[in-house]
C-alpha cells in the first residue's frame, strides 16, 4: 500500500541502506569525530565502534517490535489520531530545526571557504531554493537520488584517506587506551551519528518489502559503523592528540595535509565536493520528511504549499542562530534530544502497539 502523496514508484532496500548511510557518513565531516577525540583521546575510535553496537542492537529491538505500516501509522493504533498529530508535531518541528541547524552552519563555512566574498543573504537565498526544487520531487526521488549521493560520497571519502597514507603515523594512538575504558563504555552521545535512523520508520509505507526496514537499517549501521570507526582510526593517526580533539572539520584537516608532491597536491576540493553534495541532500530529506509527517498526520492535500511553509521555517531558523558558533553550541545540545526522540519514541510507541497486538489476540 503506497501513500497518495508520494512519487508513484516506490522504494526499494538498496536505495534506503545507502541514503541512511549518507545521513549517517555526513555527521562525520562535522566535528563530530573531533567529538569522539575529545571524550575518548586517543582510543575514540574504540567509541566509534562501541557505539555503532550499540545503535545496531538498539535498531534490532525498534524493528523486532515494529508493527503496521510506520510509525505514524502504529502511533494513530495506539493513541487514536490526536496523538498522532502530536507526534506527527513533533517529529516535523525536530527535522525543520535540525536543518536550520545545518543551513546556519553550511552557510557560514560556505561562505568563509568557499565564497569568502559572497554576501550571506545570497548563500542562504541559493541554498534555500536549491532546497525547494529538491523538496518538490518528493521522499521517493530524494532517496533515490541519495542512493547514488551515499555511494560517492563514501568513495570519495575513501579517496581523500587513502591520499593521506603518507601522513599516518603509528605511534599517535598512543596510549592505547586513550582516557580509559570507563570514558569509552560510558559515553553514549556518540549515538547521535546514527539519530537519523528515525526516518527509516517514517519511510516504510514507500518500500517495496516490510522486510527492507529491517534489513536495510540493519545492514546502514554496519556500513556507516565501519566507515565511522576506519575514519576516526585514520584521523588519528594522522593528527596528534590533543590537536584533533580541536578541530571543527577533522576530515578536511586530513585534505589540507595530503601532499603527494607533482602528483597530487591538494584534496580540498575533494572534501568540499562531498561535504556539499551529503549536506543538501540530507536537508532537503529532512524537509521531504517532515511534509510527509505532516501531510499523513493532519490530511494536508497539497504538498506543494508545505514546501514553501517548511522551507520558509527552516530558513528563518538559520537566522535566528545567527553564525556558526551560536548555532554549534545548540547543535550540541538539539542532538542530545533528537538522538533520545530518536531511539526511544519508536520504542515506546512499538512496545505498546505490539503489547495490545498480543492482547487481541
Amino acid at each position: 500500500m503506497f501513500l497518495s502523496y508520494t512519487n508513484s514508484r516506490s522504494i526499494n532496500s538498496r536505495e534506503i541502506t545507502w541514503f541512511l548511510c549518507l545521513a549517517f557518513v555526513s555527521k562525520i565531516l562535522f566535528a563530530d569525530v573531533s567529538r569522539y577525540v575529545s571524550s575518548s583521546g586517543t582510543c575514540a575510535y574504540m567509541q566509534t565502534a562501541w557505539n555503532a553496537l550499540l545503535a545496531f542492537l538498539l535498531f534490532k529491538i525498534l524493528s523486532h517490535c515494529l508493527k503496521g505500516e510506520d510509525l505514524l501509522y502504529s502511533t494513530k493504533l495506539v493513541f487514536g489520531s490526536k496523538g498522532q498529530k502530536a507526534v506527527g508535531f513533533l517529529v516535523s518541528l525536530f527535522l525543520l530545526f535540525n536543518a536550520g541547524i545545518m543551513v546556519r552552519v553550511y552557510s557560514d563555512i560556505i561562505g568563509s571557504i568557499v565564497l569568502p566574498d559572497a554576501s550571506d543573504f545570497f548563500i542562504v537565498a541559493f541554498m534555500a531554493v536549491a532546497i525547494c526544487v529538491a523538496c518538490f520531487s518528493g521522499v521517493c526521488t530524494i532517496v533515490s537520488y541519495a542512493y547514488g549521493a551515499g555511494i560517492v560520497v563514501v568513495a570519495t571519502l575513501a579517496v581523500i584517506l587513502l591520499l593521506n597514507t603518507p601522513n599516518y603515523h603509528i605511534t599517535n594512538i598512543y596510549p592505547l587506551f586513550g582516557n580509559g575504558v570507563s570514558k569509552i563504555l560510558s559515553d553514549i552521545n556518540g549515538l547521535s551519528v546514527y539519530s537519523d535512523v528515525l526516518l527509516i520508520f517514517l519511510v516504510s509505507p514507500y518500500l517495496k518489502e516490510h522486510a527492507s526496514v529491517e534489513k536495510a537499517g540493519t545492514k546502514a549501521i554496519l556500513i556507516s559503523g565501519a566507515v565511522v570507526t576506519l575514519t576516526t582510526f585514520l584521523y588519528i593517526l594522522s593528527v596528534p592528540y590533543p590537536s584533533s580533539a580541536s578541530f571543527t572539520l577533522p576530515i578536511l584537516e586530513i585534505a589540507f595535509s595530503v601532499n603527494l608532491d607533482v602528483v597530487f597536491q591538494r584534496a580540498e576540493g575533494l572534501f568540499l565536493f562531498m561535504w556539499i553534495l551529503s549536506g543538501f541532500t540530507v536537508i532537503s530529506a529532512y524537509i521531504c520528511f517532515s511534509i510527509s509527517s505532516i501531510e499523513k498526520s493532519f490530511g494536508f492535500s497539497d504538498r506543494r504549499a508545505l514546501v514553501g511553509v517548511c522551507v520558509f521555517i527552516s530558513i528563518t531558523l538559520a537566522l535566528f542562530f545567527g553564525n556558526s558558533a551560536d548555532s554549534s553550541k545548540i547543535y550540541d545540545m538539539f542532538y542530545k534530544i533528537f538522538t533520545t526522540l530518536a531511539f526511544l519514541l519508536p520504542a515506546i510507541i512499538f512496545a505498546v502497539c505490539r503489547f495490545r497486538h498480543k492482547e487481541n489476540l
